[in-house]
């Protein structure tokens, strides 16, 4: 036969130039990572840093308690403020992302510059909050229930004797 055998193609392919733009791309982005968090001394507005609650602040608490890292990642490209940002109890995503133990977000705010020596109005610092049961949407237990021992065979009684806000509907 006259057709080139298939195991021929692949040495062509394989050319120890890279095309230069994805390259210079990158270098231009790396560059631009480094620079950017010395360069941008932010000046965040206080409705972002002051200690009080707004919209964007219980969204970003929305989100970071879902572990949706993309959505903090989209926030924070889009106004870097996003990683100061501190609620009413001085706060901010950097507490939660601790708060929910998401190591990814907690990544990416310190990345865009989340004080991780802030702290709240009580004193604690990010990395000295007490980590979140997983996803609960009810406010934290109240102090006297968590020193109950859940014993496995409980289990039944617990959610009997435990009545939820949503009960009644």
């Amino acid at each position: 036969g006259d057709h080139t055998p298939a195991g021929a193609m692949p040495r062509r392919v394989t050319s120890l130039a890279p095309p230069p733009a994805p390259l210079a791309a990158l270098c231009f982005l790396a560059l631009a990572a480094v620079a950017l968090p010395s360069a941008l001394a932010l000046e965040c507005d206080e409705a972002m840093t002051g200690f009080h609650d707004n919209d964007i602040k219980s969204q970003a608490w929305q989100d970071i308690a879902h572990a949706n890292v993309q959505a903090v990642r989209d926030a924070v490209a889009d106004d870097p403020c996003y990683a100061m940002m501190r609620a009413g109890d001085g706060r901010g995503p950097l507490f939660w992302a601790h708060e929910f133990y998401n190591q990814e977000i907690i990544d990416v705010l310190v990345h865009h510059g989340a004080d991780r020596a802030a702290r709240d109005r009580g004193g604690k610092r990010p990395d000295q909050m007490i980590r979140a049961p997983p996803m609960t949407f009810e406010a934290p237990p109240v102090d006297d229930e968590e020193e109950y021992e859940y014993e496995p065979d409980d289990d039944d009684d617990v959610y009997v004797a435990k009545s939820s806000p949503h009960d009644e509907m």
